[in-house]
């Protein structure tokens, strides 16, 4: 019988012993001055996987959400989230409290909305209502 390892979230999943081990022997350093050379080393080794200039660590998939949404769109824009997309419903709040973003919710079939639906979401030029860039 296969063992099951589930790895949807941070929360699900718990380190090994060797992973504990790896922890504890891990050098450290001021991470914010870029003077950690093990979050260093995967930011770089993160970044050459994927074939990209730079790596940022985050510490969980709803920080990295974050992040992502506010590299896309400035304070006080609107977001068009599917109505039951994982941001929407699972992180608390933190897209419109944390990165200041109004979310639009769109209903979709199995995560994936109809595009007049997602055509009749998106805002004009109208002075009295949110913008999306």
């Amino acid at each position: 019988m296969q063992k099951v390892i589930d790895i949807r979230s941070d929360t699900k999943t718990r380190p090994t012993k060797a992973m504990y081990q790896a922890m504890l022997k891990a050098e450290l350093g001021d991470e914010q001055k870029g003077e950690d050379p093990t979050v260093n080393k995967l930011q770089e080794m993160a970044a050459m996987k994927l074939g990209k200039e730079a790596g940022l660590f985050v510490s969980s998939g709803t920080m990295g959400n974050l992040v992502a949404s506010m590299t896309h769109a400035q304070h006080g824009d609107s977001v068009i989230l599917e109505s039951e997309s994982h941001t929407l419903i699972d992180e608390l709040g933190g897209i419109s409290a944390v990165a200041g973003l109004l979310t639009i919710s769109v209903k979709g079939n199995l995560g994936v909305p109809k595009l007049a639906d997602l055509e009749n979401a998106i805002i004009g030029k109208d002075i009295h209502l949110q913008q999306r860039n």
